[in-house]
C-alpha cells in the first residue's frame, strides 16, 4: 500500500506538473497576442529599433524590481554563462529583425508567418537533438495550424504575398531565431529562478540593442525622431512589459515542466489572441469562417495539451 500510494503520488505529480506547464505555455501565447497589436500601433510613431529599446528597457526595469523585492538569488557565474547569451537570439535578434518587418507588413500576414514557430521548434529540435515527436503529436500540430491559417484568412493574406516581399522574409527569419531560442532554452534553462535567466538574457538584448541603435543614429538620426505625446510611450513601455517580461518568464516556466516540442505547439495560440485583441481594440471584424478557425486551434492545442500530460503522466 505506501509503495502504491508513493506512485499515485509521483503520477499526480507529474500529471499536474505537465497540466501547470501548459497553463504557463498559454498565458504566455496569450501575452505575445495581445503585445503583438499593441506594437503594430507603437510602430506608427516609434521606428523599430527605438521601439525595441524602449520595449526592453521596460522590461528589464520590471524584471529587476521584481527580483530585488522578492529577494531571488543569483544564477552562478557558470549558469549566467550558460544562458544568458541567449538573449541575443531572443528577445535580441529575433524581435529587432522582426519589427522592422512588422513595420512593412500587416499583423494578419505577420502573425501567419510566425505561426510556423511551432513547426519550426520540431524541425529545430529535430536537427539539434534527435527529438523526434510522435505522429499523433504531429497530427494534431498540423490540424491545429490548419485551424490557424483558416482563422487567419490565407486567401487575404496570400494575395498581398507579393508586396514586401523583402519584409515577410525578415519575419520568417525572425521566427526561425526565435525557434531555435525555444530549443536551446529548454535544452539548458539550468536551476536558477526563471526570472533571473530572462532578466539577465534581456539585459543582454538591450545591451545589443542600444548598440545597434547607437550605431544605426550615427547614420540616420533623422530617422529616428521621438515621438511627443504621451500615449504612443504608455503603448510601447505596457507592450514592452506584456511581451517581454511577463510572457518570457512564464514561457521560461513552461519550459521547465514541459518539452520544447509541446511548449511550441500552444505558440500556435498566439496569433488568435493577437486577432481576438485586434478585434477587441482595433475594431477589426471577425468572420464567422475565421471564428470557426480560431476554435478548431483551440481545440486541438486543448488536445496536444492533454497528449502531454497523459504522457508525463
Amino acid at each position: 500500500m505506501p509503495v502504491a500510494r508513493a506512485c499515485l503520488a509521483r503520477v499526480t505529480s507529474s500529471s499536474g506538473t505537465a497540466m501547470s506547464g501548459a497553463v504557463y505555455a498559454a498565458l504566455a501565447a496569450l501575452c505575445w497576442g495581445a503585445a503583438t497589436v499593441m506594437s503594430k500601433s507603437a510602430l506608427g510613431p516609434f521606428a523599430p529599433l527605438i521601439l525595441l529599446v524602449v520595449q526592453l528597457t521596460v522590461s528589464v526595469l520590471c524584471l529587476w524590481i521584481v527580483i530585488r523585492w522578492r529577494r531571488l538569488p543569483q544564477a552562478t557565474p557558470a549558469e549566467l554563462r550558460r544562458v544568458a547569451w541567449l538573449g541575443l537570439l531572443e528577445p535580441g535578434f529575433a524581435y529587432m529583425i522582426g519589427l522592422f518587418g512588422l513595420a512593412e507588413v500587416g499583423a494578419a500576414q505577420a502573425t501567419l508567418i510566425q505561426s510556423s514557430e511551432g513547426i519550426m521548434i520540431v524541425l529545430v529540435s529535430a536537427v539539434l537533438f534527435g527529438q523526434r515527436p510522435s505522429v499523433r503529436f504531429l497530427i494534431l500540430s498540423v490540424l491545429a495550424l490548419a485551424g490557424l491559417i483558416v482563422a487567419l484568412d490565407l486567401s487575404v493574406s496570400m494575395s498581398s504575398l507579393r508586396q514586401g516581399l523583402g519584409a515577410e522574409m525578415l519575419i520568417a527569419f525572425a521566427t526561425l531565431v526565435a525557434a531555435l531560442y525555444v530549443v536551446l532554452s529548454g535544452a539548458i534553462a539550468g536551476t536558477a529562478d526563471a526570472i533571473v535567466i530572462v532578466a539577465w538574457q534581456q539585459s543582454v538584448a538591450l545591451a545589443f540593442a542600444v548598440f545597434m541603435l547607437a550605431g544605426t543614429r550615427a547614420f540616420d538620426p533623422a530617422g529616428l525622431a521621438l515621438p511627443m505625446g504621451l500615449w504612443p510611450w504608455l503603448i510601447a513601455g505596457g507592450s514592452g512589459a506584456v511581451q517581454y517580461a511577463l510572457a518570457f518568464t512564464l514561457y521560461m516556466k513552461a519550459l521547465r515542466r514541459i518539452a520544447a516540442n509541446t511548449a511550441g505547439a500552444f505558440l500556435t495560440l498566439t496569433p488568435v489572441f493577437g486577432l481576438a485583441g485586434a478585434t477587441l481594440f482595433l475594431h477589426e471584424t471577425l468572420s464567422i469562417t475565421q471564428a470557426v478557425g480560431a476554435a478548431a486551434t483551440l481545440f486541438f492545442v486543448w488536445r496536444i495539451s492533454r497528449e502531454a500530460t497523459t504522457t508525463s503522466g
